[in-house]
């Protein structure tokens, strides 16, 4: 189902959410490089927001009761309109957590990046495009689409174990209908590295006592990730989802009853990771 391949790309979560706050960190430092002074701001607004969540459990109540509802409904038939809610619904999730963060601390370290930081931040990026470029854009039509139905086929996988060929079958027949575009894909993402980049900028422009604007400037930024203001690239996005919600929902109805039995399994125990993670934090963070 739609959602349980996201979920699939991450079933370490219990993990995940111990150590957000270091992923995080790792992922900032790479593409921003933080000086000494620097370095212990960002990390300090990394552990608030994780702070966030401890001190607010029905955040993550939400985020398992997500998990758990999926699971139950992993037995029988669904339709593209049930994984397209789940869908918005993870969307939602996603957009309250980088609001959250965007909205603390985390606006005013970035608000004092310099012109050497951005231009590595930019170096970064486009390594991060040439490599996105090598994974997906190599090669003929034909080995992009071996690799784009052996890339799905991975995710669902993940979720109910091993496709029969009869499923492998299906999945190959729809993906050559898909209107994924890899090419078309990396514009967008370049154009959302535009849109960080001068945000940034923005930032370095307001002065310390206007922490407000710096959130909001910040908040609206993230607020773009997920959903474009950009007319077509909103427009395309939610033809993306339309068809995988489709393709998952009918490849979802030609799953047996083991393969369901293995989904829920698996969903049951990233539900209980998560809940245990957020126990141990909290746990951790009152001793």
């Amino acid at each position: 189902m739609a959602l349980t391949l996201l979920l699939g790309a991450c079933s370490s979560v219990g993990l995940a959410y111990r150590q957000a706050d270091t992923l995080a960190w790792w992922w900032l430092d790479r593409r921003l490089d933080f000086d000494d002074t620097q370095a212990p701001r960002v990390r300090q607004a990394l552990t608030q927001w994780l702070d966030w969540h401890r001190r607010h459990p029905l955040a993550l109540a939400e985020d398992v009761a997500l998990i758990e509802e999926i699971a139950r409904e992993a037995g029988a038939d669904t339709r593209p309109e049930r994984l397209c809610r789940w869908a918005q619904q993870l969307r939602e999730r996603q957009h309250l957590h980088l609001q959250t963060l965007a909205g603390g601390a985390m606006a005013d370290v970035l608000a004092g990046l310099s012109e050497a930081q951005l231009r590595h931040l930019q170096q970064a990026l486009d390594e991060d495009n040439r490599d996105w470029r090598e994974r997906f854009l190599r090669g003929d039509a034909d080995q992009r689409q071996r690799a784009s139905r052996e890339r799905f086929i991975d995710r669902a996988e993940t979720v109910y174990g091993r496709l029969d060929a009869a499923q492998r079958r299906l999945v190959a027949d729809r993906l050559r209908a898909s209107p994924w575009d890899a090419a078309r894909w990396q514009l967008e993402r370049e154009r959302q590295q535009r849109d960080l980049i001068e945000t940034l900028q923005a930032l370095r422009t307001l002065q310390a006592p206007e922490r407000e604007r710096r959130a909001a400037l910040l908040q609206a930024w993230a607020r773009r990730t997920l959903e474009p203001d950009d007319p077509q690239a909103r427009q395309y996005r939610e033809q993306l989802q339309r068809f995988q919600c489709e393709l998952i929902a009918e490849l979802h109805n030609r799953t047996d009853a083991g393969q369901r039995r293995e989904a829920a399994t698996r969903l049951q125990g990233w539900a209980r990771d998560l809940r245990a993670a957020g126990a141990a934090t909290a746990t951790a963070a009152g001793s």
